[in-house]
């Protein structure tokens, strides 16, 4: 699909929504992708950052079909 047409696709959509909120949420998302300000990250930022990479690093995290399939076991209870 062309870039055109994913426009014009995204045009039809949003027409088609009615409720103010799901409005609201769609300009807010196209604010944050327009948004050119440089974001500052305090020290604890960094630090837990660090952390995701050592975790990553040591294979100490889930994949996110684990956790769809932790989710889906939770939720036939």
């Amino acid at each position: 699909m062309s870039t055109a047409e994913l426009k014009l696709d995204l045009i039809n959509q949003i027409t088609k929504i009615t409720e103010e909120e799901r409005l609201k949420e769609l300009i807010q998302i196209l604010n944050f992708q327009s948004d050119e300000s440089i974001y500052e990250t305090i020290l604890e930022e960094k630090q837990v950052v660090k952390e995701a990479k050592v975790q990553i690093a040591t294979g100490a995290y889930f994949s996110n079909n684990d956790v769809q399939q932790e989710v889906k076991k939770w939720l036939e209870k």
